[in-house]
């Protein structure tokens, strides 16, 4: 009991710096002009350049997914977190479609496979990347199963 504590304790330490942190990064970002770009180690795993719209919407989508996952994953809403995968997952595949060329890159790699996903998404922006790794796993395997069934 004692462990299972630290850790619930632990892991509410690392979100809550998370939380503190996104607002900064967030501020940062703020000045860059219309096109975001981040440099990509391969071809085919390259980033998705966002708006400046798009860009606004995904951070606010973001934001909202991590504090939901947040509530969800708090020692109360334990039972609650899977029942949440579907919701959580709606989210996260709507934050997408907030880009053309994000839930095409997505679907892709979906079909591809789980490790070609999560490589690919290691080089999207900060806010994609924190929405999709805010999700327990549960839902990110829900996420995935949906995308595969979209066409692109």
């Amino acid at each position: 009991m004692r462990s299972h504590l630290r850790i619930v304790a632990a892991t509410v330490a690392a979100t809550a710096s998370l939380m503190v942190a996104a607002p900064l990064a967030t501020a940062a970002q703020a000045h860059h002009g219309a096109q975001v770009s981040v440099a990509a180690s391969a071809a085919g795993d390259q980033a998705v350049e966002l708006t400046s719209a798009e860009l606004a919407e995904i951070q606010r989508l973001s934001e909202e997914i991590m504090q939901e996952a947040q509530r969800e994953n708090a020692p109360a809403g334990v039972v609650s977190a899977f029942g949440a995968k579907g919701e959580l997952g709606k989210k996260v595949i709507a934050l997408l479609k907030k880009s053309p060329g994000l839930i095409k890159g997505a679907i892709g790699k979906a079909k591809e496979g789980k490790e070609a996903f999560d490589k690919w998404m290691k080089n999207q922006n900060w806010a994609v990347r924190a929405a999709w790794w805010a999700l327990n796993s549960s839902a990110q395997t829900w996420v995935l199963d949906e995308l595969i069934k979209m066409v692109p």
